[in-house]
């Protein structure tokens, strides 16, 4: 497939949304990325026109879940995005619906696989950054909040945690009952 266009990148969008409400900003760009063969300008331009003509809702999660830090935006169709996505899915092939499908199922699969892990960076009074730190941790829920001195270190924390958060957890547990 080629790159594709504006309006087949927000048919896209739309579709991939419907199907996995609740997805983060950064979930869906990386897999329209990934799968749908559009590059960030496409996306982006599409993304924010979708916003903007109130066909999808963002919400703010304020907390790490995925590849973002900080304030996360997790979407959701408007019953204006649905009723165009209605009118417009009877022209995509199905080919293309299969191709949509198969990305839906991995978001919904990233989406299941990182609930539950969160990381959140805070600015705190003294000018140095909180980092809290969670995971279901296989039946053994942990939870830890540090100070860090940069934005840089606690940005770095936070993305490390979604890929490292159960043997870390784990290892400093470990660390504390050793005796």
């Amino acid at each position: 497939m080629s790159e594709i266009s504006i309006a087949e990148s927000k048919i896209q969008i739309l579709y991939l949304v419907d199907r996995a409400p609740g997805v983060s900003y950064h979930l869906l760009m990386e897999k329209c990325m990934e799968s749908l063969y559009t590059d960030f300008f496409t996306f982006s331009r599409a993304y924010e026109e979708l916003i903007s003509g109130n066909l999808m809702d963002k919400s703010s999660s304020g907390t790490f879940s995925g590849d973002a830090v900080g304030s996360t935006e997790n979407l959701k169709l408007t019953d204006g995005g649905k009723a165009v996505l209605n009118d417009l899915i009877s022209s995509l092939n199905a080919p293309l619906l299969a191709h949509l499908d198969e990305a839906a199922a991995g978001i919904k699969n990233d989406m299941a696989k990182y609930s539950g892990i969160n990381a959140s960076l805070e600015l705190t009074e003294d000018r140095k950054f909180r980092v809290s730190l969670s995971c279901p941790g296989d039946g053994k829920p942990f939870s830890a909040t540090l100070t860090v001195d940069d934005e840089a270190t606690a940005v770095k924390i936070c993305k490390n945690w979604k890929k490292n958060c159960a043997s870390a957890s784990e290892e400093l547990i470990k660390q504390l009952l050793k005796d």
